[in-house]
This record gives structure tokens, C-alpha cells and sequence, in this order.
């Protein structure tokens, strides 16, 4: 009967470390759908400010264009342009598409 009781010891001891162990997987995980909120919104402000000095500078190659610069004399600052834009677009792609959804 002593062998029960040790049995019956060992399997409350098993037990006891597995719920230990899923409670530090619910820690972690909370913890890592805090860090991807975050991370979210770090890349959700630059997003914003890349757009934003997109948008500038954009609107600086439209303004140098009507007061009479050429495509040529330009081509940089559109080619910028072309990146900035691309890259915030790839940018966000990546995120959206690794961020999980609530």
C-alpha cells in the first residue's frame, strides 16, 4: 500500500511542475503579444513619418516642376521618392503579415 502513496506522490509532483511550467508559458506568451503591440505601434509611427516625408517630398518635386526644373534635374528626388515608398509599402506588408490577429 506504501507504494500507492509514493506513486500517488510522484504523480502530484508531476502535476505540480506542469502547472508551473504552463504558467510560465502564459507569462511568456502575454509578454510576447505585449512586445508585438508595441512593436506594432513603433512601426506604425514610422510608417506615418516615412508617409509624411514622402508626401514632402513629393510635393517639393511637384512645386520645383511647375516653377520650371526638368524631369532631369529631378530624377533623384524622384527616384527617392519611388524608394521611400516602396519600402514603407514592404514595410508594412511584413508587419501585417506577421502580426497576429487579437
Amino acid at each position: 500500500m506504501t507504494w500507492i502513496w509514493n506513486k500517488i506522490d510522484q504523480i502530484l509532483s508531476l502535476l505540480q511542475k506542469v502547472a508551473n511550467t504552463m504558467a510560465q508559458i502564459d507569462t511568456d506568451i502575454t509578454q510576447l503579444q505585449a512586445d508585438v503591440t508595441a512593436l506594432t505601434t513603433v512601426v506604425s509611427s514610422a510608417t506615418t513619418l516615412i508617409n509624411g516625408f514622402a508626401a514632402q517630398l513629393a510635393a517639393a518635386v511637384a512645386a520645383a516642376q511647375a516653377a520650371g526644373a526638368t524631369p532631369a534635374q529631378l530624377q533623384s528626388l524622384t527616384e527617392l521618392h519611388t524608394a521611400i515608398t516602396a519600402q514603407t509599402t514592404a514595410l508594412s506588408t511584413a508587419v501585417a503579415a506577421n502580426t497576429p490577429a487579437p
